[in-house]
């Protein structure tokens, strides 16, 4: 199963809204509902284990699962119990095995750690702990989002990508190196997880204290990954932080706007456009954002564009 190439379009009411016109890159439409499949199948087909094991809010966890569904693989996905239950239930819906752990009594990997080991003490031995984003595997899976945008080059200068752990932005940069594209790219994320900002600015990898309880639950990383952090600290141009209300604000122009369902991490692009579009980083630029996904809550989704 390959990936759908990513839906392309100039929604009219956004652009007349923002007072300009940009592109929209929406992953929405790509199976599993999010870019994470892209990584996901080319994990898959470049490995030889029988059992693959992750840790994910939900939109990789779900697209890792449908991949070992297509290639008859065996899959586990370790969830924060905070995950959306849209995306518990999509990983149960492909087969694959949800463990919801609590991620405020201690970290993703001590949680990943202990599980592997009581699964290798239980004889299991084909096993392979897969990273949503620290795999080059999955970076060079993200980076074909840059192919199937390179036929719009002339009409973009500036990309805006979400950032949690780093996997579709450094997949980002590395497609735009491998077409011979010449654009800007900017990172974009929460305030409240801001670890990449204070990474590019202090050049060195940072990270958050606690996992950040922001709406975009889909960038609740402690820090970006050793190797999207090699790949981001020259390849990105800067990255751009936003504020939790202008999250829920982007969602809703998504809907009312575009008819397009953003989850919160889809929708960080949008808010930096907004925030942004009067500043000296985007002002006379031609714009293109990213929507990395739909797969939110229909109960939150509802608050959200009420």
């Amino acid at each position: 199963m390959k990936p759908r190439p990513t839906h392309v379009f100039e929604s009219r009411k956004l652009s007349r809204f923002l007072g300009f016109s940009f592109l929209v890159a929406s992953e929405t439409f790509q199976h599993t509902g999010s870019f994470k499949f892209r990584a996901a199948m080319n994990t898959v087909l470049n490995s030889e284990a029988e059992h693959l094991v992750t840790i994910s809010s939900g939109n990789f966890g779900q697209a890792l699962a449908a991949a070992c569904e297509s290639a008859g693989k065996k899959c586990t996905v370790l969830m924060p119990a905070t995950s959306a239950r849209v995306k518990v239930e999509a990983v149960k819906s492909f087969g694959a095995r949800p463990e919801l752990v609590d991620v405020t009594l201690k970290p993703r990997n001590q949680w990943l750690e202990e599980y592997i080991a009581a699964m290798q003490a239980a004889g299991e031995k084909e096993i392979e702990v897969v990273s949503p984003y620290d795999d080059d595997r999955v970076i060079e899976g993200n980076s074909s989002l840059m192919d199937d945008l390179a036929p719009y080059s002339d009409r973009f200068d500036t990309v805006l990508v979400p950032v949690g752990g780093g996997g579709l932005a450094s997949g980002v940069v590395q497609g735009i190196k491998r077409n011979g594209l010449s654009c800007t790219v900017y990172g974009v994320e929460p305030s409240i997880a801001d670890d990449a900002a204070r990474s590019i600015k202090e050049d060195r990898l940072l990270a958050n204290k606690t996992e950040p309880m922001t709406i975009a639950d889909g960038v609740r990383t402690l820090s970006l990954g050793e190797r999207n952090w090699k790949i981001l600290k020259d390849g990105l141009d800067g990255v751009l932080t936003v504020e939790e209300e202008e999250i829920e604000e982007a969602v809703r122009l998504y809907f009312e706007l575009a008819n397009l369902k953003a989850e919160p991490s889809g929708a960080l692009s949008l808010a930096a456009l907004k925030r942004y579009k009067a500043t000296d980083l985007l002002s006379d630029k031609k714009p293109l954002v990213i929507v990395s996904g739909g797969n939110v809550d229909a109960t939150i989704y509802a608050e959200l564009i009420r």
